[in-house]
């Protein structure tokens, strides 16, 4: 099944205009396929899902506080995505909420008064607890001066992939084998990204019944989504990274598709297998 999974995927990959990254990883099944995925990408907002990782990480050290309260000041208003930069100033929000949407609506405010809060460099420390080489964060979101000085987020499909997985297994931990997050802060991510707003690639294809939980990203050219998939063969995870193509109404269903060949080959795999 991997075989055949795997030449056909690499087939649709190599007919695009675009480079891709992708990877599977089995959460409960014996799979794990790689294209291109330690092939390094421009995040955009993908990164959101390690930072939320980290701020689980932070707050079971003890570290912060999910009802600490943050104000919005009209120094923190970011472009883009999210709904923050059209709420009034002083509007107080609690770390929770800021992660909620940081996630669900990938609000690019909120993202970024939660790196103020807890700064680079304890995000920089969890990825190297997790062993990540390429995945990075660097900057906040919309610091294009950041990224012109050459500090750029960063992150490859096969860490994406290999995180959703522990998160979907119930636990984080260091590549010492230290427990970063556990199964109760694993589940209330999965919760947050069950609730995503932007669901026009992983999940658009496919059945009502596999039960997704996702994070996109786009940025000048890449675009991306990051999902954990539960269907009735099992569960697994999914990253495709993109860079080249021209607008996101040709990326979209690309990644769309690619998505539903994963989905219906494990799944008649599955189905083959109990006959």
């Amino acid at each position: 099944m991997q075989h055949d999974l795997l030449h056909e995927l690499s087939e649709k990959v190599h007919s695009v205009p675009a480079e891709v990254g992708l990877a599977v990883r089995g959460v409960d099944i014996d799979v794990q396929l790689d294209i291109n995925s330690t092939q390094t990408f421009r995040s955009a907002s993908i990164i959101k899902v390690p930072l939320l990782a980290a701020l689980f990480w932070l707050n079971e050290q003890g570290a912060l506080d999910w009802h600490e309260m943050m104000p919005l000041h009209n120094s923190v208003r970011t472009p883009g995505s999210g709904i923050l930069r059209e709420l009034h100033t002083g509007l107080e929000l609690t770390l929770r909420d800021l992660a909620v949407l940081m996630i669900v609506l990938s609000d690019n405010t909120a993202t970024n008064m939660l790196i103020d809060r807890v700064g680079v460099e304890r995000v920089q420390q969890f990825l190297k607890l997790l062993g990540f080489c390429h995945t990075t964060l660097q900057r906040k979101m919309y610091d294009f001066a950041a990224a012109e000085q050459g500090r750029e987020n960063l992150c490859c499909a096969s860490e994406i992939a290999d995180l959703l997985k522990w998160m979907a297994q119930g636990a984080i931990r260091a590549t010492d084998g230290a427990m970063l997050v556990s199964d109760a802060g694993c589940e209330q991510m999965l919760e947050i990204m069950r609730e995503q707003f932007y669901r026009d690639q992983i999940p658009a294809l496919l059945p009502d019944e596999a039960k997704v939980a996702n994070k996109t990203g786009e940025i000048s050219g890449h675009h991306h989504d990051s999902a954990v998939i539960w269907t009735p063969a099992g569960c697994y995870t999914l990253v495709v990274l993109t860079r080249g193509f021209e607008h996101r109404r040709l990326a979209a269903p690309f990644i769309a598709e690619l998505s539903l060949t994963v989905y219906e080959t494990i799944c008649h795999h599955r189905q083959d297998s109990s006959r």
